[in-house]
């Protein structure tokens, strides 16, 4: 089939702190924005899709904004785990450091980097549903010295509002009651809905329709969410 004429749809969306819905967590985004500490360890705690990915993305924009050497470590991918053994500079960012949990090498590979970051006075900011899964007690302890930041999932309300500032910033027309519709029939998180907004836009764009009830049930019924 040939796609003339059909309209792109955006690049992917770009995580910043000022398009988070923060809903009960403003105190928390304001520190990500302005309190962390240079050398300090925060350790952003949240239970899977409330967002946690999204601001640790937004914060590594911010850092390498102000000049500083930041990396991005995504453990939930087995092949970045090695980068624990050299990641440096002044931040570094770990995203889902519970998936090392269980498995004594990588719990002995994110201490030994954890150590190595302490003598170089590197900030480390992590990501994660909780540090109770952590079975080596020195590396409990070591984590146990960052400063906890727990981020609260959003009510219906602030996911509404998601919906409805994803499609603007997709540029796709949100049709009546799908927002209820897809409340109804989706995760309530955060980051489910996003990707499924995404789908959505895409479709609605490439089809020339809105994002209407029929075109959300379609989607639900060839990819559950």
């Amino acid at each position: 089939m040939s796609t003339q004429g059909l309209l792109p749809l955006k690049g992917p969306r770009r995580p910043t702190l000022s398009n988070f819905i923060s809903g009960e967590n403003d105190a928390l985004i304001e520190t990500l924005r302005e309190g962390l500490e240079p050398g300090g360890w925060t350790f952003l705690a949240g239970p899977p899709g409330s967002g946690r990915s999204h601001l640790l993305s937004a914060v590594l924009s911010e850092r390498l904004k102000a000049g500083e050497a930041a990396t991005f470590v995504a453990l939930c991918t087995r092949s970045q785990r090695a980068l624990l053994e050299q990641a440096s500079g002044d931040w570094v960012i770990l995203d889902d450091i519970d998936a090392l949990a269980g498995s004594a090498d990588d719990e002995m590979l994110l201490f030994n980097a954890l150590n190595r970051w302490r003598v170089d006075q590197t900030g480390v900011l992590m990501s994660g549903a909780g540090r109770d899964r952590f079975e080596l007690p020195d590396l409990r302890s070591r984590l146990g010295q960052a400063t906890r930041l727990t981020l609260k999932r959003l009510d219906e309300t602030d996911l509404r509002l998601l919906i409805e500032q994803l499609a603007e910033e997709y540029e796709v027309v949100l049709g009546r009651g799908a927002a209820d519709y897809l409340l109804s029939r989706t995760a309530r998180n955060s980051a489910a809905i996003a990707r499924l907004i995404e789908t959505l836009a895409g479709r609605a764009l490439s089809e020339r329709r809105t994002i209407s009830v029929p075109l959300i049930r379609e989607e639900i019924r060839r990819d559950p969410v």
